[in-house]
């Protein structure tokens, strides 16, 4: 392929990605909606977005993604008619916006012509997408500092300046012990966590890899190199540290080395995030959401949000405490009736005595409920 059809592929791969991501979101959301999920804003309502329209596939896909590249996809995706502009309803509209047929056709013919069936199939759970960046630093530092080591060459500039990262690795290696068990194993269990994958992901993650005789390549020179697309390159790099993180989760014994780097130490609740599982651990002893806000020294409306993200992550939660079956019931018909999740929309049909944290743990049993 040559760097024309490179950057032309570049371009028609962000097309298609945005536009798969913004499907769900049509007439729903505005468009700024999906560039907050590519880009992994941590707001809760791209949270709430994400796990709502089961986008995890797409979030924080492109931590780096300017504002102005992304007016320019937008602006393609409007010329090329795959989009078009709507006015939001509601007693507070937005603009939102529709995917025209051509759009739906473009989405998905690309949707099976870059195989992103295969390469988002692990983005099951919301927490990898954030999991991933910490998960390559720790692996990328720990391969140098090991072959540093087995070559006698102590003397290298390290790949990855994180000063957490780096403490990590010198705590794992450190005692001598640990080391030699790293120095003796690390290179076997890599082998047997990256053999499943298909032969052009394991490339590709081994040849960024550094250490005493080889100098890791970025994913844009391995681009050039390969005169490829780099966002194809980024699917397949975070298809792979997806495919390791989940593994050595669910067999940590058969990695007792490589499975330290997906351990979360003083974790409440591994489904959940932090200052959530926090939350949960008062709810489970009964202490009502106004009263964990002063506690935690919060607002309530965060605690609202992690009441919102256990309804999504934690079934065995019984959230009869704000919301009654009937008024579930209630909120599950008005959106089937008006064909949305749009919380205003439901909020307008419902009436005043329904909240919007009702509404918004609704959806989220219901989308729990749907991916089970």
């Amino acid at each position: 392929m040559n760097s024309q059809n490179s950057v032309a592929e570049e371009r028609e791969l962000l097309c298609a990605v945005a536009l798969n991501a913004m499907l769900p979101l049509a007439n729903e959301r505005t468009l700024q909606a999906a560039y907050y999920i590519l880009r992994g804003r941590k707001a809760n309502q791209t949270l709430q977005d994400v796990h709502l329209y089961n986008l995890y596939p797409y979030y924080r896909m492109f931590p780096g993604f300017s504002k102005e590249d992304w007016d320019k996809i937008v602006a393609t995706l409007f010329q090329n008619d795959y989009l078009q502009p709507c006015q939001g309803e509601g007693s507070s509209p937005k603009p939102t916006f529709l995917v025209t047929a051509n759009g739906r056709q473009f989405a998905e013919h690309a949707y099976e012509k870059y195989g992103f069936a295969v390469w988002f199939a692990p983005f099951t759970r919301f927490d990898l997408a954030a999991r991933i960046e910490s998960f390559w630093q720790r692996l990328h530092l720990l391969v140098q500092t090991v072959s540093q080591l087995l070559g006698k060459d102590l003397g290298f500039v390290p790949v990855v300046m994180d000063k957490s990262v780096q403490q990590w690795v010198k705590e794992q290696v450190g005692p001598a012990r640990v080391r030699e068990a790293w120095e003796a194993g690390l290179s076997e269990e890599l082998f047997r966590l990256w053999e499943p994958l298909q032969p052009q992901v394991q490339e590709l993650l081994a040849a960024q890899l550094s250490g005493v005789s080889q100098v890791g390549k970025t994913l844009g020179q391995l681009a050039k190199q390969k005169q490829s697309s780099k966002v194809y390159l980024t699917l397949l790099f975070r298809y792979g540290l997806a495919a390791s993180i989940l593994r050595l989760s669910e067999e940590q014994q058969a990695f007792p080395l490589l499975s330290r780097l997906v351990v979360q130490e003083n974790k409440l609740d591994p489904r959940l995030s932090d200052s959530a599982a926090r939350t949960y651990a008062l709810v489970q002893r009964g202490i009502h959401k106004a009263e964990i806000a002063a506690r935690r020294q919060v607002k309530e409306s965060t605690v609202e949000d992690h009441l919102v993200e256990i309804a999504l992550r934690c079934p065995e939660w019984d959230a009869a405490d704000y919301l009654s079956s009937e008024t579930r019931a209630a909120i599950m018909a008005a959106s089937e009736q008006l064909q949305t999740s749009r919380l205003r929309l439901i909020k307008d049909r419902v009436g005043p005595t329904v909240s919007y944290l009702q509404i918004r743990l609704a959806l989220a049993r219901r989308q729990k409920e749907s991916n089970e």
